[in-house]
């Protein structure tokens, strides 16, 4: 027993020895701890950034060792978006003359002599300001005006407010450069000047400035957007007959067609289709020479999971539902869609919503939607409906531009007497706090929304909401349900019939003292042209215009 024991202690003690060489060897080689020298994260000194006008200043205590301080300004919280980067050895910086009215997503590092230890990125974000008044004398962009290379641009004279140069820049593309020049004197006194050098079937922003003014952010007047003539990257004809349905599925998942593929339908023509999960853009445009095309839908779009479009566009044509629980998008994914644009089409019998988002914080953003000239005739009528636009990803939508110009919304409880029945709103953003530019200007609602609030915009802080030219005949309820802090709203010009019960006055119009049966020529029928060739709605060109005499 006593030999036993003393091989146990033999065997132990050996094995002491020969753990404590493995151990001496692994501090010689790659697997040794090596010592931390990350310097530490820095810290704010207040709970938020201080923000003034266009301006954000950020503190911080001072990190021991740190060489120099970086700072990062993002366009959103994925930080995949750099605005401007700062290197400095002070613990406060103030930025300024960035843009207004925009959402900054803010990181700081404490930077070593060795880049290795670099600190943890410090989080914060703030919110500039709304810019001061400022006149809005550009003008909208007609069709008539654009070519494919050019582009015409007016402006309202005004001494006040003196235009000295103008630009065009691409909306979307960074390899694509930015046009601008000074303005000659004929321009000046003619308000209206032509660039050109643009690309085809592009995106642009438009602007003209008093390069007189100080401030980088306060020489521009109001912006407007348009987009260049020309084809698509490709234009397939589709004539009475043909499987429209089975070519853009096919086309969809075949990489050989290209993103912007434009789809020509025959004037007079009807397609049959299956809405399915999109995963590149494509335009759909109506024949002018006869009756628009029609497309009937038996289900909705959607969008593919993690998808980037660059555009969807919707031309001249006739869309209807044939399915009970229906929308035209519905969509539960993340994506990211570059433009959406409605032109001269009319939606019929989409029982349940038009545009839906949904999916617990799936972010989808957009970065403009245009809808004009479009009529949302028979719709609604479903027990469980959602309404025009309803955003209801949880606060993950990012719509940054929404404008409605020309459009009609009437007759919203399709196949029922039941008026509660009817299409919920004309725009709700849900609990999104990403800011949107929302702009209906020259509409016609009769027969909707019947006593439901048209307008949600209860968390997007700094939001604009510009209202005016619209004709309201309808029992609908609040015209802005909720707006959220230092958004800014712009009403004017606006008519109300005696069907709309709670009065003209929060929407800075006046009321007409007549109903609209008394106003239109023949309303539950669907004609609503403007009996009175007199009346305030023609000499002021209120409502959508293609009403007017």
């Amino acid at each position: 027993m006593k030999n036993s024991k003393r091989a146990i202690y033999i065997v132990s003690f050996f094995s002491m020895i020969l753990l404590g060489g493995m151990l001496n060897s692994c501090q010689q080689d790659e697997f040794a701890y090596a010592k931390v020298g990350d310097l530490f994260q820095p810290k704010f000194v207040l709970t938020a950034p201080v923000v003034k006008s266009n301006s954000i200043a950020v503190v911080w205590y001072k990190v021991n060792n740190a060489v120099s301080y970086t700072v990062e300004l993002h366009m959103d919280n994925y930080y995949s978006s750099l605005f401007k980067s700062y290197t400095i050895t002070d613990t406060q910086i103030l930025m300024n003359n960035i843009p207004y009215k925009t959402q900054f997503y803010i990181r700081v590092r404490a930077n070593s002599d060795n880049p290795k230890f670099n600190s943890q990125w410090a989080y914060t974000n703030a919110l500039t300001e709304e810019r001061p008044a400022y006149a809005s004398i550009l003008n909208k962009v007609e069709k008539v005006n654009i070519t494919e290379n050019e582009v015409t641009a007016t402006w309202i004279i005004d001494a006040q407010n003196p235009v000295d140069s103008i630009s065009v820049a691409p909306a979307q593309s960074k390899e694509l450069p930015a046009i601008g020049r000074k303005l000659t004197a004929n321009e000046i006194s003619k308000g209206e000047a032509t660039i050109t050098g643009l690309e085809k079937n592009t995106l642009y922003n438009l602007n003209v400035f008093d390069n007189n003014k100080p401030g980088t952010y306060d020489k521009p007047y109001n912006q407007v957007i348009f987009r260049s003539a020309g084809p698509s990257a490709e234009t397939i004809i589709v004539t009475n007959g043909m499987d429209l349905d089975a070519l853009l599925r096919a086309n969809n998942t075949d990489p050989a067609i290209p993103e912007g593929t434009e789809y020509f339908l025959e004037a007079g023509s009807l397609f049959k289709i299956t809405p399915f999960t999109i995963s590149k853009g494509f335009k759909l445009i109506g024949g002018t020479q006869g009756e628009r095309p029609q497309i009937e839908m038996n289900g909705n779009w959607n969008i593919a999971e993690g998808s980037y479009l660059t555009a969807l566009a919707f031309e001249n044509i006739r869309f209807y539902q044939t399915i009970d629980a229906s929308y035209f998008m519905n969509s539960g994914n993340s994506w990211t869609l570059g433009e959406i644009s409605f032109y001269n089409c009319v939606f019929n019998h989409f029982k349940r919503g038009f545009w839906r988002h949904q999916g617990n914080g799936k972010y989808k953003e957009i970065g403009s939607l245009d809808m004009s000239y479009c009529t949302f005739d028979e719709v609604g009528g479903h027990t469980g409906p959602y309404g025009t636009f309803a955003f209801g990803s949880a606060g993950a939508d990012n719509v940054k531009s929404a404008v409605f110009s020309n459009c009609t919304f009437m007759r919203d409880y399709y196949q029922t007497t039941d008026k509660n029945r009817n299409f919920k709103n004309l725009f709700d953003y849900g609990s999104s706090a990403y800011p949107i530019h929302l702009e209906y200007q020259n509409i016609t609602i009769y027969d909707y929304a019947y006593n439901r609030s048209l307008i949600n915009l209860p968390s997007a802080v700094g939001s604009t909401l510009i209202f005016k030219n619209v004709l309201l005949a309808s029992a609908c309820g609040k015209v802005i349900q909720s707006i959220a802090a230092n958004s800014t709203t712009e009403f004017s010009n606006n008519y109300t019939t005696t069907d709309y019960l709670l009065g003209a006055s929060a929407i800075k119009g006046t009321e007409l003292g007549i109903s609209a049966q008394n106003l239109f020529v023949n309303p539950t029928a669907g004609d609503l042209t403007i009996k009175d060739a007199n009346s305030p709605i023609v000499t002021n060109k209120v409502g959508d215009v293609r009403w007017l005499p």
